[in-house]
């Protein structure tokens, strides 16, 4: 059962958004979050069976309802579920990858998400990252480490650029850095009317506009 006292990293962070919807932010807390290590040839087909959810190809994720499996290195996935499902999920997976070499690490706590959408959200992205975020170069489902400023964050596109609405992105950031994340990503709309978002630090800057 989920600990109703429990607070996420952005509970401080009502949703924003832009002038006429141009990008939408919100957390999306509490996402169970597994790292699984193995080999895919050695692991994959257990994996398939006990998640629902194939193996994805390199920098990509594949996906079935509330749970994903995102390709993050040639022998590390991580396994995105629904909020407290991931325990049952962690369990299953040691059952069935019983004496296959691999490492099942739940690391729900260590990191939030980050849901960022809407027309402009490509734009405001590009402004943050060195990625090459071009809709022809990442797309639908694609999936990518990289530096945002100065926060490591792990982007995922979940919906597609010609969704209503606009493409949609998640950026999975380690605690300690998703204020500042979250601030840059308002400051990176600024021009699209997305209201500022003062730091809890009091450090104050401004990308250049």
């Amino acid at each position: 059962m989920s600990d109703t006292r429990r607070r996420s990293a952005l509970a401080h962070r009502a949703p924003v958004k832009a002038t006429d919807d141009a990008a939408r932010m919100a957390e999306a807390p509490f996402l169970g979050k597994l790292v699984l290590r193995g080999d895919p040839d050695a692991i994959g087909e257990a994996v398939t069976d006990t998640v629902g959810v194939s193996l994805p190809e390199a920098c990509r994720a594949t996906r079935q309802d509330e749970t994903a499996i995102l390709w993050i290195g040639p022998d590390e996935f991580w396994i995105v579920t629904a909020m407290d499902a991931q325990a049952a999920l962690a369990d299953g997976l040691e059952t069935a990858l019983a004496g296959v070499h691999h490492q099942v690490t739940d690391v729900s706590s260590y990191y939030t998400t980050i849901e960022l959408a809407g027309p402009r959200a490509r734009d405001m992205l590009m402004k943050l990252t060195t990625l090459d975020l071009h809709p022809s170069a990442f797309t639908l489902g694609q999936v990518a480490g990289s530096l945002f400023g100065r926060a490591q964050a792990t982007l995922w596109q979940v919906d597609a650029d010609e969704t209503e609405g606009g493409p949609v992105f998640r950026l999975f950031v380690r605690r300690s850095m998703a204020d500042y994340l979250w601030c840059l990503l308002a400051e990176a709309g600024f021009e699209w009317g997305m209201p500022t978002q003062a730091p809890l630090s009091g450090e104050t800057w401004r990308l250049e506009r």
